[in-house]
């Protein structure tokens, strides 16, 4: 079955935020705590009420317990919703994902994108590979790289 986001099952911001480590401090509707994004020990707001939250040093902000849970983990939306038990049977099957197609040109382009990727990481840590032979293997390959992106790029 299909599963849809529903925000009344979202946890309890006091709830959430204490399972997420934060100790809040404070009385009225705002409580202060310390902020994972940049370290501060006590320059993040959180409101008890929805849960948005927002760093008064950094400035990093959002809307709700869900929000918040996105950003720390690195979830997507429906990733997070579950996780945080906010989603339900819609009662429709699931659809199958469907797969888009590349054109050429875009396929090209993202491979180049990643080919650069590569190769820009394999020298920057070629020294830590200590065979010679494995090593000049990753830099012969990764001038090869860039030898084909210059030759497509004119």
């Amino acid at each position: 079955m299909g599963k849809r986001f529903d925000r009344s099952v979202l946890p309890d911001p006091a709830d959430f935020y204490g399972n997420e480590g934060l100790a809040l401090i404070g009385p009225g509707l705002w409580k202060t705590t310390r902020c994972v994004f940049h370290g501060g020990s006590d320059s993040m707001r959180i409101s008890m009420e929805n849960g948005a939250y927002r760093c008064m040093a950094c400035g990093q902000s959002g809307g709700d317990v869900l929000n918040y849970y996105m950003e720390v983990h690195g979830a997507e939306f429906m990733e997070a919703a579950e996780a945080l038990a906010a989603t339900l049977d819609d009662g429709k099957p699931q659809q199958p994902r469907r797969k888009t197609t590349l054109t050429a040109t875009a396929a090209l382009a993202q491979i180049q994108a990643e080919a650069w990727f590569v190769a820009c990481t394999a020298l920057a840590t070629a020294d830590a590979i200590k065979e010679p032979a494995a090593r000049a293997r990753l830099i012969e390959a990764s001038r090869t790289i860039q030898n084909v992106m210059q030759e497509f790029a004119e």
